[in-house]
């Protein structure tokens, strides 16, 4: 069995950092960085490859250096602070890169650029909270269910640290109530707007018990509250969107975490279009509207297609709300693709923004509405590659791909890649 000292030599898409075996295979160490000398404790045997679950590290390669928060070894979240940002950026890039030749067979890209704006630390506007049985508030511990209570995090914006502080304030002597949820996300938004706060129930019975409203309640006073499965409890919240839109999000809808990040996003999608000419759009999980409502007030006409319906009706909303035409779709992607296309539908620029799990199911679909340009969004480097390829090998050729660092200390980020008709 493959335990002992190993010798990790990079990192590789997914996070892990890499070593070669003395049986030939690789290890993958969720945690470990390049020229990180590891003791593995207990792995998990694959037919491939081995995966350490528990390591000790014996000497730090020449780029680690100590986190500056001090719970970044036990929780899941920031797997990346003990690299400087401009190495975790050299990484990201590399790993963009590993995955479009080796998954993608796409070579010859040229100059890839990883665009990043604001700090690298109290950046995001939400986070999703695990609460135990004890009441208690914190992330999952890397690779487990166990709880790592957490009193502030540095990730957090400024004004998002401050709401955990107020909500860890308003439940501590409510613990026993607060248990009966299974988890809470907190969300800022600009303007003087209150935090806002989704639970998650583990049972729908105690939420109507006088414990609980208690709770619920005191929360009220502070937060605006949203309870999962109760409808009449919408709250949605409003941000700053290039071209001079707001994107209005429901708490149940994604949003991106960083801002401005999202912002630079937005614009490139923008300039691209404009810069090739588009004058329509479908746009393919659209969310809340963060790319439809901005290319609708940049002038084009577009269909927005969302298989969530809440969130598609707030893109709605907003876009009635500021005088911006648009079509609406609250359907399931692949069927509003497929009824498009045998309607003869075509859109100068058609863009997705998929799931982790990538757009392979609906890639046909899509393929037969799209007159001349796509422009593909992805948070997972290697599913990206993998539909690019498809893609490529269908009569697309890829102009441009740009990496855009969403989630500074962590291996994710987000990718733009530009395809064309040939």
């Amino acid at each position: 069995m493959p335990q002992g000292e190993w010798s990790i030599e990079k990192l590789v898409p997914g996070g892990a950092g890499m070593a070669r075996l003395e049986d030939g295979r690789v290890g993958f160490a969720p945690g470990a960085l390049p020229g990180d000398v590891i003791s593995v404790e207990r792995l998990r045997e694959h037919k491939s490859h081995v995966e350490a679950e528990r390591f000790v590290l014996l000497r730090g390669g020449s780029e680690r250096i100590e986190p500056p928060c001090l719970l970044a070894r036990q929780c899941g979240g920031c797997d990346w602070m003990a690299l400087p940002v401009e190495a975790q950026r050299r990484h990201k890039l590399s790993l963009l890169t590993q995955a479009l030749e080796r998954t993608g067979g796409l070579r010859q890209l040229g100059p890839v650029a990883l665009h990043h704006a604001g700090p690298e630390l109290g950046y995001r506007n939400r986070l999703r909270f695990q609460i135990d049985e004890r009441g208690e508030l914190g992330f999952f511990a890397r690779g487990s269910n166990e709880l790592v209570v957490v009193e502030r995090c540095l990730v957090a914006a400024p004004a998002l640290g401050r709401a955990l502080e107020l909500l860890r304030a308003v439940t501590r002597a409510q613990a026993k109530a607060l248990a009966w949820f299974a988890s809470a996300e907190l969300r800022v938004a600009g303007d003087g707007q209150r935090p806002s706060l989704r639970l998650e129930p583990r049972a729908e019975l105690e939420l109507a018990s006088p414990a609980s409203l208690r709770l619920q309640q005191a929360l009220a006073a502070h937060f605006d509250v949203s309870v999962a499965g109760r409808a009449e409890q919408r709250v949605v919240q409003r941000f700053a969107l290039p071209e001079n839109v707001t994107l209005q999000a429901p708490l149940e809808a994604f949003i991106q975490v960083n801002w401005a990040v999202n912002e630079l996003l937005v614009s490139a999608i923008v300039a691209g279009a404009r810069a090739r000419s588009a004058r329509s759009f479908c746009d393919l999980y659209a969310g809340a509207g963060n790319f439809t409502l901005p290319l609708l007030a940049a002038g084009l006409s577009g269909v927005a297609v969302e298989g969530h319906s809440g969130a598609l009706h707030a893109a709605r909303d907003a876009a009635a709300a500021q005088g911006l035409a648009g079509e609406f779709l609250a359907e399931d992607v692949g069927r509003a693709l497929t009824r498009l296309a045998r309607s003869g539908r075509r859109f100068d620029l058609v863009l997705l923004d998929p799931p982790r799990a990538g757009a392979r199911g609906v890639l046909e679909q899509l393929v037969g509405v799209t007159s001349s340009a796509i422009a593909y969004v992805a948070c997972d480097p290697v599913t990206l590659a993998r539909d690019l390829k498809w893609l490529v090998a269908r009569g697309f050729e890829l102009e441009h791909v740009a990496a855009y660092d969403m989630f500074p200390q962590t291996h994710h980020f987000e990718t733009l890649a530009w395809l064309r008709r040939r």
